[in-house]
């Protein structure tokens, strides 16, 4: 998995790991997330602009049915240019970047073989195997090289994004500032992690809302009884309040996590014992996050998306820190963009509800009118685990709500 130069996700010494670990993680301190909020809200607008029903992309009334984990692309790839790299691609918008995140998935195929079948490069079989992959990587790298070199070439001093942590940042033994190559394999990470994770969970909480009509109820009233104006709808308190959107969100995240499979670790020397059983060095352990996330043990019904699961009271029957939970990882290596991702899904979301009602394409389900007939049981939103997540789908139409 290491490009050129090693990054936050590949760095083996712990050491390195922790000094670049300090310097990103300063892009997601509370200050910092405030001065994103901005360019989040911006890029939402542009997105529910795009869906709002009228003109020639829809019937007047309710839009054209929008494939949501496209469109949930290019937003997530907007809202991260902006913050990491202080770009505006315009992806919600315009068609010229939109096949980076559809590069980014294709990629990512032959890396999730690669981990678990790490022999296939011997004699480049991967090559052979997979060269539609491999032709999405290079794609996806001359778009990092190239926006990079652009960037480093930029005579501006000002910029106050993630990446000019990077940039100005120097090694705490060497003094030396991170060179082109290490910058360039920070900068992927980043857009990887800043792009196809958000855009899975917000796709795939669309699906169990467009699919779930008393949660679907609840999140409205909720979002509407806590914001009088689109306007209102900032972080803070008042989204804070909102704990019913807030469990839906991380029942998206328990029964369809963005990455599913394991993340490896390499036992060290002297071997370990994990539940009893004794691991030789060099060998690598791990536990599935879908496998993880669908115990019954912990989650009763796992195979239900049931958001009141995680609310506090008679009605909850789990508390996050004590069921296994790790759509983010856990420990040192957890993801260092979780409070970032939580503020764009929860803005996302919140201003969706607020200013839309949405349906399923087939038009099974009705939001404007409540019934107490209308749960359904619907499955799971299908995910490929190719490190992060492919999806298809769901096709939502939207409509305003009235009065809006």
């Amino acid at each position: 998995m290491v490009h050129r130069a090693a990054n936050i996700l590949t760095l083996r010494d712990k050491v390195q790991h922790g000094v670049r670990r300090r310097i990103l993680s300063q892009g997601f301190s509370d200050s910092a997330l405030r001065g994103f909020e901005p360019a989040i809200l911006t890029q939402i607008e542009k997105f529910t602009n795009k869906i709002s029903p009228g003109g020639d992309k829809g019937n007047g009334k309710w839009s054209i049915a929008w494939n949501m984990s496209r469109e949930c692309d290019y937003l997530a790839f907007d809202m991260m240019a902006d913050i990491v790299f202080s770009r505006s691609y315009n992806a919600i918008e315009k068609p010229d970047y939109q096949h980076i995140p559809q590069s980014i998935e294709g990629s990512n195929v032959r890396i999730s073989v690669l981990i678990q079948a790490a022999e296939l490069r011997f004699w480049r079989l991967d090559k052979k195997l997979f060269p539609a992959s491999i032709k999405a990587r290079d794609s996806f790298v001359k778009f990092v090289s190239e926006m990079v070199a652009s960037r480093l070439s930029s005579k501006r001093s000002d910029y106050k994004d993630i990446l000019s942590l990077v940039q100005n940042a120097r090694d705490p033994e060497t003094g030396e500032k991170f060179s082109t190559k290490e910058i360039a394999a920070e900068s992927a990470t980043l857009v990887v992690a800043g792009t196809d994770t958000t855009s899975t969970t917000l796709t795939a909480l669309l699906f169990y809302l467009s699919r779930n009509p008393r949660a679907y109820h609840l999140a409205t009233s909720e979002i509407r009884s806590a914001f009088a104006s689109l306007s209102e709808i900032r972080a803070g308190s008042k989204l804070n309040s909102c704990v019913y959107l807030r469990a839906c969100v991380d029942e998206t995240m328990r029964i369809s996590p963005s990455v599913g499979g394991s993340l490896w670790r390499e036992v060290g020397s002297g071997g370990a014992i994990i539940d009893g059983i004794p691991i030789p060095a060099g060998f690598d352990v791990g536990t599935g996050i879908y496998a993880m996330h669908h115990n019954a043990a912990y989650y009763p019904e796992p195979e239900v998306w049931r958001p009141k699961r995680w609310l506090k009271g008679k009605e909850g029957q789990v508390e996050a820190g004590i069921v296994p939970y790790g759509p983010f990882g856990v420990g040192p290596r957890s993801c260092i963009g979780k409070p970032l991702a939580y503020l764009e899904l929860m803005l996302t979301a919140a201003v969706l509800l607020w200013k839309f009602e949405f349906r399923d394409e087939d038009k099974r389900f009705h939001f404007g009118r409540m019934n107490k007939n209308d749960i359904r049981e619907s499955g799971q939103f299908r995910l490929r685990d190719h490190v992060t997540a492919a999806k298809y789908g769901p096709m939502l139409q939207f409509s305003l709500r009235e009065g809006n």
